[in-house]
Protein backbone atom coordinates (compact mmCIF):
# COMPACT_ATOMS: atom_id res chain seq x y z
CA UNK A 1 0.00 0.00 0.00
CA UNK A 2 1.74 3.46 -1.11
CA UNK A 3 0.63 7.04 -0.79
CA UNK A 4 1.42 10.03 -3.02
CA UNK A 5 1.09 13.00 0.04
CA UNK A 6 1.13 16.17 -0.64
CA UNK A 7 3.04 18.03 2.20
CA UNK A 8 5.39 20.84 2.54
CA UNK A 9 9.01 20.10 2.43
CA UNK A 10 10.63 21.89 5.43
CA UNK A 11 12.29 20.68 8.86
CA UNK A 12 8.98 19.68 10.56
CA UNK A 13 7.97 17.54 8.00
CA UNK A 14 10.97 15.94 7.85
CA UNK A 15 10.89 15.02 11.31
CA UNK A 16 6.97 14.34 11.23
CA UNK A 17 7.44 11.72 8.60
CA UNK A 18 9.92 9.41 10.32
CA UNK A 19 7.40 9.04 13.30
CA UNK A 20 5.69 5.77 13.82
CA UNK A 21 1.86 6.32 14.51
CA UNK A 22 1.59 10.17 12.55
CA UNK A 23 -2.47 10.90 13.65
CA UNK A 24 -4.26 11.02 10.36
CA UNK A 25 -8.20 11.10 9.02
CA UNK A 26 -8.49 8.37 6.57
CA UNK A 27 -12.00 8.47 3.88
CA UNK A 28 -12.64 5.44 1.66
CA UNK A 29 -15.59 6.13 -1.02
CA UNK A 30 -16.05 3.56 -3.85
CA UNK A 31 -12.21 3.54 -5.09
CA UNK A 32 -11.04 6.15 -4.18
CA UNK A 33 -8.92 6.20 -0.66
CA UNK A 34 -7.33 9.19 1.27
CA UNK A 35 -5.26 10.66 4.13
CA UNK A 36 -5.09 13.52 5.62
CA UNK A 37 -3.49 15.20 8.06
CA UNK A 38 -4.72 17.41 10.36
CA UNK A 39 -4.41 20.73 12.87
CA UNK A 40 -2.34 20.90 14.76
CA UNK A 41 -0.23 18.49 12.14
CA UNK A 42 0.97 20.28 9.09
CA UNK A 43 -1.68 19.98 5.95
CA UNK A 44 -1.27 17.06 4.10
CA UNK A 45 -2.89 15.04 1.61
CA UNK A 46 -2.57 12.01 0.15
CA UNK A 47 -4.27 9.39 -2.59
CA UNK A 48 -4.02 5.33 -1.20
CA UNK A 49 -2.45 3.49 -3.98
CA UNK A 50 -2.20 -0.75 -4.28
CA UNK A 51 -5.03 -1.00 -1.50
CA UNK A 52 -7.96 -3.76 -2.00
CA UNK A 53 -11.60 -2.64 -0.72
CA UNK A 54 -12.56 -5.94 0.66
CA UNK A 55 -9.11 -6.50 3.35
CA UNK A 56 -9.67 -3.24 4.82
CA UNK A 57 -13.62 -4.10 5.09
CA UNK A 58 -12.30 -7.12 6.75
CA UNK A 59 -10.48 -5.27 9.35
CA UNK A 60 -12.55 -2.37 10.08
CA UNK A 61 -16.59 -2.61 9.69
CA UNK A 62 -17.72 0.21 6.92
CA UNK A 63 -19.97 2.64 8.25
CA UNK A 64 -23.86 2.48 6.67
CA UNK A 65 -25.05 5.70 4.98
CA UNK A 66 -23.35 8.86 3.60
CA UNK A 67 -20.55 8.69 0.68
CA UNK A 68 -17.59 6.81 2.50
CA UNK A 69 -18.00 3.23 3.63
CA UNK A 70 -14.74 4.34 6.07
CA UNK A 71 -14.46 8.22 7.44
CA UNK A 72 -12.35 7.62 10.76
CA UNK A 73 -9.32 8.98 12.62
CA UNK A 74 -6.20 6.65 11.99
CA UNK A 75 -2.52 6.32 12.88
CA UNK A 76 0.06 5.67 9.77
CA UNK A 77 3.41 5.19 9.65
CA UNK A 78 5.18 5.62 6.29
CA UNK A 79 8.64 5.26 4.60
CA UNK A 80 9.85 7.36 1.81
CA UNK A 81 10.01 6.18 -1.88
CA UNK A 82 10.57 9.14 -3.75
CA UNK A 83 9.14 12.71 -4.78
CA UNK A 84 5.87 12.49 -2.49
CA UNK A 85 5.63 8.77 -2.93
CA UNK A 86 5.79 6.62 1.15
CA UNK A 87 4.98 3.53 1.21
CA UNK A 88 2.87 2.15 4.51
CA UNK A 89 4.15 0.56 6.86
CA UNK A 90 1.94 0.76 9.43
CA UNK A 91 -1.85 1.62 9.47
CA UNK A 92 -4.81 1.90 11.83
CA UNK A 93 -8.38 2.93 11.85
CA UNK A 94 -10.12 4.01 15.09
CA UNK A 95 -14.07 2.38 14.88
CA UNK A 96 -16.15 4.00 17.37
CA UNK A 97 -18.50 0.91 17.51
CA UNK A 98 -14.96 -2.03 17.45
CA UNK A 99 -12.01 0.57 19.25
CA UNK A 100 -8.75 0.60 17.43
CA UNK A 101 -8.23 -1.63 13.89
CA UNK A 102 -5.00 -2.73 12.97
CA UNK A 103 -5.28 -2.34 8.82
CA UNK A 104 -1.35 -2.33 8.16
CA UNK A 105 1.08 -4.27 10.25
CA UNK A 106 5.05 -4.07 8.92
CA UNK A 107 3.60 -3.28 5.26
CA UNK A 108 1.36 -6.40 5.67
CA UNK A 109 -2.56 -6.23 6.54
CA UNK A 110 -2.90 -6.71 9.92
CA UNK A 111 -5.03 -9.82 11.26
CA UNK A 112 -9.20 -10.08 9.73
CA UNK A 113 -11.30 -8.47 12.68
CA UNK A 114 -13.41 -10.30 14.84
CA UNK A 115 -16.29 -7.56 15.17
CA UNK A 116 -19.45 -9.33 15.84
CA UNK A 117 -20.73 -12.28 17.99
CA UNK A 118 -23.34 -14.76 16.61
CA UNK A 119 -25.77 -12.74 17.88
CA UNK A 120 -25.12 -9.56 16.44
CA UNK A 121 -23.60 -8.31 19.53
CA UNK A 122 -20.10 -6.41 19.25
CA UNK A 123 -17.33 -9.06 20.56
CA UNK A 124 -14.12 -6.41 20.00
CA UNK A 125 -11.36 -5.94 17.06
Amino acid sequence: MNVELTIAKNLLTETLLVRRGIPCLCRIRSLEFEVAFVDPLPAANGKVSDWDHKKIDERAPAGAGGKYTHYCFGTISLTPLGDEQYQVVDLAFFNRSVGWCPIVIDREYGPVGSFWDDEGQNSGG
